[in-house]
């Protein structure tokens, strides 16, 4: 084969190559997609639901909202992210049992965001520049509040052997996984590195939480 052939047949195995790449990160997000588009349904009727607005009814409400995030949240994986290099300073039973209470830190403190939004509706935002990794995709999401207000919701998804989940969320600009890291990583440092100390303060405080709002 000539060296112009060549030549041609590489730059067309490119040219395929590239366009398969897209076709598949394409793909990846309508997927990314429609597990969030999913949820934000499912999240959109419990808030719109008259029976929970009422203060006494924050337990069942906080429920609700957990049961949807159960499926599509990966905490174990966040709440590794938020202890961070303190991780493996403990062992596994203590990795659980914060991952455990970070649950509840994250459900609560989303469903607090939420409801003081006030939504009444929401669309999720065409996809942004292509992501380079097919497995991890960022889906953005409008909502709108009943006095005409728009916030933005932008969800970071990760593929997996259970499907697509969300491993971090801006709400309204706000890093909630960073802004968890932060706090986790002062608590280390006013206990003078006592993670186990951090991990007990932490569970706590969202059962003193759970006492307030019952």
């Amino acid at each position: 084969m000539r060296v112009v052939e060549m030549r041609y047949l590489s730059r067309w195995l490119v040219l395929l190559a590239l366009t398969f790449s897209s076709v598949t990160a394409n793909a990846s997000w309508d997927e990314a997609r429609n597990a969030v588009e999913q949820a934000s349904a499912k999240m959109m009727k419990v808030l719109e639901d008259e029976a929970l607005k009422a203060p006494e009814k924050n337990e069942q409400l906080i429920s609700e909202i957990e049961a949807i995030l159960n499926p599509v949240v990966d905490f174990d994986y966040v709440s590794k992210r938020v202890m961070g290099k303190y991780y493996n300073r403990v062992d596994d039973k203590q990795q659980q049992i914060f991952s455990t209470v970070f649950k509840d830190t994250m459900v609560r403190t989303y469903a607090k965001s939420l409801t003081g939004f006030d939504i009444v509706s929401y669309k999720v935002a065409p996809e942004g520049p292509p992501s380079p990794d097919a497995d991890k995709q960022v889906v953005s999401v409008h909502i709108f509040s009943a006095k005409g207000d728009q916030y933005t919701l932008v969800y970071y998804m990760l593929k997996g052997d259970g499907g697509w989940k969300l491993v971090n969320v801006l709400v309204d600009g706000i890093n909630l996984r960073l802004n968890f890291k932060n706090q986790f990583s002062d608590m280390v440092s006013r206990t003078n590195g006592d993670v186990s100390q951090v991990i007990a303060d932490w569970k706590a405080a969202v059962a003193g939480s759970d006492s307030k709002d019952s």
